[in-house]
């Protein structure tokens, strides 16, 4: 019997103290940098071809983050994002929005532009983030038409407000 009971207390002291350390570690730093690496699939939602000006395109992009250092912040999140691409004069551009959503819902909302990245906000543990950071590509061999995958190398400074 009290051996039943030990270990009821045990596992109730092993589930307090694994709750603590989930809700610890679920804490977003009031600010920090960090280096993470996205994985990326997008499609061509539309195309303009502007001749000799150039061209542009509609994208929806989707994927997934990993923290490269292995630290919690900008680990794990799935990854929305709308943007426009141009190509004029030899020139690339890009503007878009993208929205990054960690295991628990909670949310990143960034602005993007052409190898720059700003952070405009968020819900939950991200409520009042921003800052800002760049990101550079690795382009993938598109897996369908009218689709291109890469991986990009994000590098970000964060505060909370």
């Amino acid at each position: 019997m009290s051996a039943t009971i030990n270990s009821m207390i045990l596992g109730a002291s092993l589930s307090f103290c694994t709750s603590v350390t989930w809700a610890q570690s679920n804490h977003m730093p009031q600010q920090g940098s960090a280096t993470y690496t996205g994985y990326y699939l997008n499609h061509v939602l539309s195309t303009m071809d502007m001749g000799e000006q150039g061209s542009g395109a509609v994208i929806e992009g989707f994927g997934i983050t990993r923290n490269t250092k292995g630290q919690k912040p900008f680990d794990k999140l799935s990854v929305h994002c709308l943007f426009f691409e141009g190509a004029r004069g030899g020139k690339y551009s890009e503007t878009g929005s993208c929205t990054e959503t960690d295991t628990d819902g909670d949310k990143i909302y960034l602005a993007v532009s052409t190898d720059a990245q700003t952070l405009t906000g968020g819900t939950g543990k991200y409520k009042g983030i921003t800052g800002d950071g760049t990101f550079s590509g690795h382009p993938l061999r598109p897996p369908a038409p009218d689709t291109f995958a890469v991986i990009l190398e994000h590098k970000v400074n964060w505060n909370m407000k």
